[in-house]
C-alpha cells in the first residue's frame, strides 16, 4: 500500500482535536466547582494570642459558595462548631457567601475551651473547618497545639465521661 499523505494529515488533525476537547471540558468541569482551601494557624503564627488558633478559608475557585458553619475537628474526629462571638473564640459574621479570592477568619481560643480540651493531653492535633450550605465541610490540614499552663492553684474538672476520651 502507497503512503497517502491526505490520511496522515486527518490522523494528526484528529488527535489535535481530541486533545483540545479534552482540555476544553477539564477547563469547563474546572471552572464549575467550588474550589476552597483551609487553613489552621496557632495565635504566635497569625501574630494574635498564643493560645488562639486561627481558621482561615479562601475561595480558590471562581465559583462563589456561601459558608455556613466553622469550627475545630479533635484528636478523635469530632466537630466542636464555634457559635458565638464568646470571649476570645468568635466565629464570622456567618453565614457569609465568599466570592473569588475572599478569606474569611475565625478564631477558636484554647485557653477559654482548657476544660473540655484538657483530657487530650498537653499536646495534641487538631484540624479547622468550613461547611458550605450544601453541607460540605472543607477541612484543614492538622497542627500541633500545646494548651497553656495553668496556675498550680487551678484544678481542672473534667467530666467522668470524657476521661479517656470516651
Amino acid at each position: 500500500m502507497p503512503f497517502d499523505p491526505n490520511e496522515w494529515i486527518f490522523e494528526i488533525i484528529a488527535i489535535y482535536a481530541a486533545i483540545i476537547s479534552t482540555f476544553t471540558l477539564y477547563y469547563f468541569f474546572d471552572q464549575s466547582r467550588v474550589n476552597l482551601k483551609v487553613t489552621i494557624s496557632t495565635g504566635e503564627e497569625s501574630g494574635i494570642d498564643k493560645n488562639t488558633v486561627a481558621i482561615t478559608v479562601v475561595n480558590t475557585g471562581r465559583k462563589p459558595v456561601t459558608l455556613t458553619v466553622f469550627g475545630i475537628i479533635t484528636p478523635e474526629e469530632k466537630k466542636i462548631i464555634v457559635s458565638g462571638r464568646d470571649g476570645k473564640s468568635s466565629a464570622p459574621p456567618l453565614p457569609v457567601r465568599l466570592k473569588e479570592g475572599q478569606v474569611c477568619t475565625g478564631y477558636y481560643s484554647l485557653e477559654e475551651n482548657i476544660s473540655y480540651l484538657y483530657h487530650y493531653g498537653k499536646t495534641f492535633q487538631i484540624k479547622g473547618f468550613f461547611r458550605d450550605a450544601e453541607k460540605r465541610d472543607y477541612i484543614s490540614d492538622p497542627i500541633e497545639v500545646v494548651l497553656p499552663t495553668l496556675p498550680g492553684n487551678v484544678k481542672v474538672l473534667v467530666r467522668p465521661e470524657l476521661k479517656g476520651g470516651k
